[in-house]
């Protein structure tokens, strides 16, 4: 029995990421690592959003998409490639100053289009929004289906400042490393901090950490205590750099010189590694935050100095009095340098208050550690897609043909790319351009239809078929019936049955009479599947051809007998199958014979038919991975021996999904549905590698799955695939049943 469904949910995460200096980036990367952890069959792909200073960033492999944060542009080809993908979740980090528009609108207009359920993270949530910002909380509240928040006073203000539903807000810890329990005197040692009294703040610096009141602060302590030491540890915000310059820091550097505190206050100007942040963290004595913000809702700053068990103090920041209430450190009022004097004496000079409060700090903490958040969001996304209504398949809006455009010229569709890049200097191929043909006839662009068309006219003599064709327009080889030709016979066999005009049917009728007398010349188990699928298509449809409609149904069981007598002598119980070897393209040949089932109501073509498409899933589906694993051609799979496992090419993932299409439309079992939307998500990530092969940006496919990752050239078989897959599985949409493509595949 094969199962079909996810053993856990692919989730991807649109945030701020790293190497980006931002305390959301660092954020999602340690819940991502630590959910990986819980999920590796489905590790977390992220979406990255760029400001203009990290646009030139390299991101590490886990980021698939960018975007730009005030190219609306960049939002629709991510939402392209979400609509179309098996992702079960999207995880949405907020913050106003991250998205694109007047306080960050994009958000909403970008989870309008978005077709699937979501969580949004809030990392500031006020009290007293504009008018504006309340209509942007409000819509991602009533659209997610839960919101995240780190403290209960910030669950309390969204239900009572902004009419939030209680049992839709989770109340989940910011998450902080596990950090052993670990005397400072043993960390400063590997600082050179021996013998000084640590205090330290690590932030990215800007006016809103109140900088200044903590030094003002210092010199009753550093006059009653000369080895007492401030470490102010960071780099300037991007942001703040960008618009301000050093301006902060060197006034924080005037205000030490004017107090006289050169020896007491050390400025780290740098961006700290996990490592490097957890070091000074555990070689502190004391955690301030002399924060300027009361609404600032979170803060990774305070939380791991808890998680290390350290004695804060802090300002009367909305997450400072939660996190530090119940004697796990101290509160003072904001902008206050007197308060924050007297607090950090006190617990100077009364060790057991200040023993007491790490102990209490530590013991929080552990409930904070990332693992036990990541358990938290686990069960969160499951409870959030047990509750998300069911939604119809978007089969209704097909995938942009930007890349077939790049690929063609003036005379056809090209065979190959460099990476994106059309490399006109290989050539083309009929094979390539019948293939193109039918996705132009389904997406109604007569000027593609023309274009392949002619280059398939182009290649006929006597009705065979020439299939290369150099860069400069002569065709090489000899004209023959090769699967080629099969291709191009299943090709305008589609054209004369949609007539996307007057002129473009007639020429595809003369085409296709001067080929038709070869049908049964045809030898390849794949060039008569190919011929077999466009013979069902006019025969399903009642397409009149003059002079040869009485043969058409006697070609198509001459040609279905080839297929059978194959099977025949090929086949035993633990091989079912026409060939002694799985090369490439090879659910076509199942699906002819379930396209003849269905025009014929033929029962022994049928149970072939089925039975050999059912071994070919058994053979391909990989049941440790929950997905289809293709045969690979770097070796195939010859009758007892091993399975090659890589290169796994796209056109299987099109094979198959059009084969179950085809077994769905026969036996209306729902199974074979589902597997050809498995075939289908292939494409997106649902594969052994968990990688995605949809490029969004350019439209194209990569050309397969190799060990090392995927095949980053896009070429034209490639982009193609996707696209007759993507138009199968429309055939058979509830929701738009009279389209094209219906009439194209639901002979078969």
């Amino acid at each position: 029995m094969i199962r079909v469904q996810l053993k856990k949910p692919r989730v991807v995460y649109i945030s701020t990421y790293i190497p980006r200096k931002c305390g959301i980036a660092t954020f999602t990367k340690d819940l991502t690592n630590a959910l990986n952890l819980l999920n590796p069959e489905r590790q977390a792909e992220i979406i990255a959003l760029d400001s203009p200073e990290s646009e030139s960033l390299v991101y590490p492999w886990e980021v698939s998409h960018r975007i730009r944060q005030q190219d609306w542009s960049d939002y629709e080809r991510v939402l392209h490639y979400l609509n179309r993908s098996n992702v079960d979740l999207i995880v949405v980090q907020h913050e106003f100053g991250i998205w694109g528009g007047t306080d960050g609108e994009f958000v909403v207009k970008f989870l309008e289009k978005l077709k699937k359920p979501c969580v949004v993270v809030f990392h500031t949530v006020l009290s007293t929004p504009t008018t504006h910002q309340r209509e942007i909380m409000n819509y991602l509240c009533r659209r997610a289906g839960a919101v995240v928040v780190m403290l209960q006073a910030v669950a309390d203000l969204l239900r009572r400042e902004y009419g939030v539903d209680p049992s839709k807000v989770a109340v989940i810890h910011h998450g902080v490393p596990d950090f052993p329990r670990q005397s400072p005197e043993e960390a400063k040692p590997r600082l050179k901090l021996e013998g000084r009294i640590v205090m330290s703040s690590i932030n990215l610096l800007s006016e809103s950490k109140g900088i200044e009141y903590a030094i003002s602060a210092l010199p009753p302590v550093v006059e009653k205590y000369p080895n007492f030491l401030y470490l102010v540890v960071g780099e300037t915000h991007p942001n703040v750099l960008r618009q301000e310059g050093e301006q902060y820091r060197a006034k924080l550097k005037k205000l030490v010189q004017e107090k006289g505190l050169q020896s007491s206050v050390q400025f780290i100007d740098r961006y700290l590694s996990l490592d490097e942040l957890i070091l000074y963290i555990q070689a502190s004595d004391y955690y301030i935050t002399p924060y300027l913000n009361p609404e600032q809702a979170a803060s990774g700053s305070l939380a791991y100095a808890m998680g290390a068990g350290k004695s804060c103090i802090s300002t009367s920041y909305f997450y400072a009095r939660e996190m530090l209430r119940g004697g796990r450190g101290i509160i003072v009022p904001l902008r206050n340098s007197s308060a924050l004097s007297h607090a950090l004496l006190e617990l100077i000079e009364k060790p057991n208050k200040r023993h007491l409060i790490e102990r209490r700090a530590y013991s929080q903490g552990r409930l904070m550690t990332w693992h036990r958040v990541a358990l938290n969001y686990l069960e969160l996304f499951t409870n959030v897609l047990a509750q998300s209504a069911p939604t119809h398949d978007s089969f209704d809006v097909p995938p942009t043909l930007d890349y077939v455009r790049t690929l063609t010229t003036r005379l056809g569709i090209l065979e190959h790319s460099s990476l994106k890049i059309p490399q006109e200097s290989q050539g083309y191929t009929v094979d390539d351009n019948a293939k193109a043909l039918i996705v132009a006839l389904c997406r109604e662009n007569r000027f593609l239809v023309r274009c392949y068309l002619m280059f398939i006219i182009q290649a006929e003599q006597n009705g065979l078929l020439y299939n290369d064709r150099s860069a400069n327009g002569e065709w090489q080889g000899k004209p023959d019936v090769g699967d080629w030709w099969g291709k191009a016979f299943w090709a305008i066999s589609c054209l004369v049955t949609i007539r996307p005009s007057p002129l473009l049917y007639k020429k595809g009728i003369q085409l296709l009479l001067k080929m038709y007398p070869h049908l049964l010349n045809l030898s390849s188990p794949r060039s008569v599947s190919y011929a077999l699928l466009g013979l069902c298509v006019l025969d399903s449809n009642q397409v009149m051809l003059p002079g040869i409609e009485n043969t058409l149904r006697e070609n198509i069981n001459e040609l279905a007998k080839k297929l059978t007598i194959l099977f025949s002598s090929s086949a035993s119980n633990n091989w079912q199958w026409f060939e002694n070897y799985l090369t490439y393209d090879n659910a076509r040949l199942p699906q002819a014979l379930l396209a003849v089932a269905r025009v014929s109501k033929n029962s022994d073509i049928q149970k072939i038919g089925i039975g050999s498409l059912d071994w070919l899933i058994h053979e391909l589906f990989d049941q440790e991975y929950g997905c289809f694993s293709f045969i690979g051609c770097n070796g195939w799979y010859f009758r007892g021996k091993p399975k090659a496992i890589f290169d796994q090419q796209p056109v299987e993932a099109d094979a198959m999904a059009e084969a179950c299409v085809a077994a769905f439309l026969v036996t209306k079992d729902e199974k074979y549905l589902n597997l050809a939307k498995k075939a289908f998500t292939w494409y997106d990530g649902d594969n052994i590698l968990h990688q995605s092969l949809i490029d969004s940006r350019s439209g194209g496919i990569f050309d397969g799955l190799t060990p090392s990752g995927r095949n980053r050239n896009e070429g034209t078989e490639s982009v193609l695939s996707y696209h007759l897959a993507f138009f199968s599985l429309q055939s058979v949409n509830i929701f738009n049943p009279n389209s094209i493509s219906s009439k194209l595949w639901q002979c078969n």
